[in-house]
């Protein structure tokens, strides 16, 4: 069992862990949560951290990235970032930038990401048109939803419910708080004071569709959802039960618009509502330690990996989760089909 009483240093890192740590995981996260058995397999326990590192991203990923980095640069007064040579979580100051400034470091940033395929080339392309019309779009609103308040980003959100063996760790985009001073005080930032609102950040981008006579590629318009996805509400549920925000927020970008769904608009959002969606990622997290416990017996960390992939699908029907590269997508099926 964990040991609550003593102090992290690291948030992400659990002094006492159970049996099955041996295959790699310390803890739970709400996006490792979303996923199939199958994908959760093969990302966290078939693959290291290394490997996973070499996994293929996609412009949508990286557009989506330089839309959140700008939004933290022009905002936040301090950002959570992980240091290179102590491996923790620390405090940074963040230097101010003006709207454009915030826009071109997001934008050398994103120019610096390698498209996989053709059609990933002509995205990236594309992207460079709309990802400043999107982050422009994000001044709009979070003028509005962040003020002159004082703005912590990444915060780490840490939280071990009843009945886990494995704490939920996960990083809120945006942490709202109205008194700079006590928050100075605080390490980390919002343990002990509640945050006004946390938000949570989603960008929509344009999808390609089919060429056109001339050879070019033709992209629809990113829409605004008309309600949350349940793995997002799922993600907030969580932000809001480690955080306990007096609201909490998705706020959804695209490079023509913006919606932004609270308790206020949106009743999946009211706290009643958040709780139940906290307990279905809670429930997940239950069952899948059973699921990794039921091979405690087995001393060979190979052959419990073999005997999950036996008892498991591979989800390969999910192929949104398996955009890892097609190496990785032929190894995990070739695994699953033996």
């Amino acid at each position: 069992m964990l040991n609550n009483k003593k102090k992290l240093d690291d948030p992400l890192n659990e002094l006492a862990l159970p049996n099955f740590a041996r295959l790699g995981i310390n803890h739970h996260s709400p996006t490792s949560l979303s996923y199939p058995d199958g994908v959760f397999i093969y990302r966290y326990l078939i693959c290291d951290q290394e490997t996973r590192r070499q996994f293929e991203g996609n412009a949508n990923m990286a557009a989506g990235v330089a839309v959140n980095n700008a939004l933290q640069y022009y905002y936040a007064h301090k950002i959570w970032k992980h240091n290179p040579l102590t491996k923790k979580l620390a405090l940074v100051e963040n230097k101010k930038f003006t709207n454009e400034e915030a826009i071109d470091k997001a934008m050398e940033e994103y120019r610096k990401y390698n498209p996989v395929d053709e059609l990933d080339q002509e995205k990236f392309d594309h992207y460079l048109e709309t990802i400043p019309q999107t982050i422009r779009q994000g001044f709009i609103i979070f003028n509005e939803l962040c003020g002159s308040h004082h703005i912590v980003c990444e915060a780490a959100a840490n939280h071990k419910p009843k009945g886990l063996d494995l704490g939920i760790s996960g990083r809120i985009d945006f942490k709202v708080f109205s008194e700079q001073d006590l928050v100075e005080e605080q390490s980390p930032p919002g343990d002990f004071i509640t945050p006004l609102s946390v938000l949570e950040l989603k960008c929509s981008f344009q999808k390609g569709m089919k060429r056109r006579k001339d050879g070019s590629r033709s992209f629809s318009n990113a829409k605004l959802p008309s309600i949350p996805h349940i793995n997002h509400l799922k993600q907030i549920s969580f932000y809001h039960s480690a955080a306990r925000p007096v609201v909490s927020k998705l706020v959804y970008l695209t490079a023509d618009g913006f919606k932004v769904f609270d308790k206020n608009n949106c009743t999946d959002l009211e706290p009643v509502n958040l709780n139940n969606y906290y307990n279905q990622l809670i429930r997940t997290a239950k069952r899948r330690e059973r699921l990794l416990r039921r091979y405690d017996h087995i001393n060979d960390t190979d052959r419990i990996k073999k005997e999950l992939i036996l008892d498991t699908s591979g989800g390969f029907d999910h192929p949104f989760y398996w955009k890892i590269g097609n190496r990785f997508v032929q190894h995990a099926k070739e695994l699953w089909s033996q």
